[in-house]
């Protein structure tokens, strides 16, 4: 199927990349590479995300062309719709892109569900960055800077910094392969991990203080509510990696977030030191991801909605120890 997604790139004109609400790295980081791939081609192309650009990511060529919002008038040859595990994964324009003469589906995600006329999905990839990597270099499509540092981002963001377990030989490889096309790793890294607001830390500091451990010490989660954005000028956009904290105390096996988007509707993101698969819990209501890192979305109020959480992870620890 590589080969047919190939001849579509090749030989149509007008492309939509779409990637998941709510983006990080990866999804922003390989839709742009490919959009500014696609352009040095020739071709005319519009990069869609239903949400702002984190901070952290406005510094990557091309950020700020990305749109908000399609024309229903305009009519596209193919969607290329990156690092979604279903088509409602891009929020409001999933319907239009339905419309659209192709879909091509490039993903990593086991929980993908098989969308579009084409599809290159490999699990084993370390993000779809990497996919998109190899993906260039078969069309082939020469690798400039500004390609090459939105691919490096979404390699260096999906893969913990290159500390979790997706982190492959492979995936080192391509990192070496992009810094010799001019990606300064201490650049990268300081843009996307250490410019922080200073409302960010002064969230971080109402969050910490919901740090809840419960399982004997195995689940760690903490909350992020919209009057605690409120209180301190923040953007949703700053509460999406608070999960990571509960994940690093010793002897927590999952952590949880629980974000509150609206009323009555939580974001849960879910990860995982391997002794379950939080991809699986989320899947249980409605979401998906990797086995170690997950996120879904759960209606009700707090209470109701840890009530539904705590004891879908519980089921799975206690059958990790059977």
């Amino acid at each position: 199927m590589e080969r047919e997604i190939i001849e579509e790139i090749r030989n149509k004109s007008v492309f939509l990349i779409a990637s998941h609400i709510r983006p990080e790295g990866d999804a922003i980081g390989s839709a742009l590479a490919l959009a500014i791939s696609l352009n040095n081609m020739g071709k005319e192309v519009t990069v869609f995300n239903q949400d702002p650009i984190p901070r952290n990511l406005q510094f990557l060529p091309m950020s700020t062309e990305i749109v908000h919002e399609i024309d229903d008038s305009f009519h596209y040859d193919v969607a290329l719709v990156l690092d979604c595990g279903d088509l409602d994964r891009v929020g409001n324009v999933a319907e239009k892109i339905r419309r659209t003469g192709k879909i091509i589906n490039i993903d990593h995600h086991k929980t993908n569900s098989g969308f579009g006329d084409l599809r290159l999905i490999n699990t084993y990839k370390s993000s779809t960055g990497e996919i998109l990597y190899d993906l260039l270099q078969e069309i082939p499509i020469p690798i400039t800077y500004e390609i090459a540092v939105n691919i490096y981002t979404a390699i260096l963001t999906d893969t913990g910094a290159f500390c979790h377990s997706n982190t492959t030989a492979r995936t080192f490889q391509i990192a070496g392969e992009l810094v010799t096309r001019g990606v300064n790793p201490s650049t990268v890294a300081e843009e996307v991990y250490e410019r922080q607001s200073a409302s960010r830390l002064r969230l971080l500091a109402l969050v910490l203080n919901t740090l809840e451990i419960s399982d004997h010490g195995k689940v760690g989660s903490v909350v992020v509510l919209s009057s605690m954005l409120e209180r301190v000028g923040a953007t949703p956009d700053l509460g999406e990696n608070m999960v990571d904290y509960p994940r690093s105390i010793e002897g927590v096996r999952v952590a949880v977030l629980f974000r509150e988007v609206s009323k009555d509707q939580y974001r849960i993101s879910l990860r995982s030191d391997g002794c379950i698969d939080v991809a699986d819990v989320a899947k249980e209501f409605g979401g998906g991801g990797h086995s170690r890192a997950s996120g879904c979305g759960v209606k009700g109020s707090l209470p109701e909605v840890k009530d539904k959480v705590f004891p879908a992870i519980r089921r799975r620890l206690i059958g990790s120890l059977e």
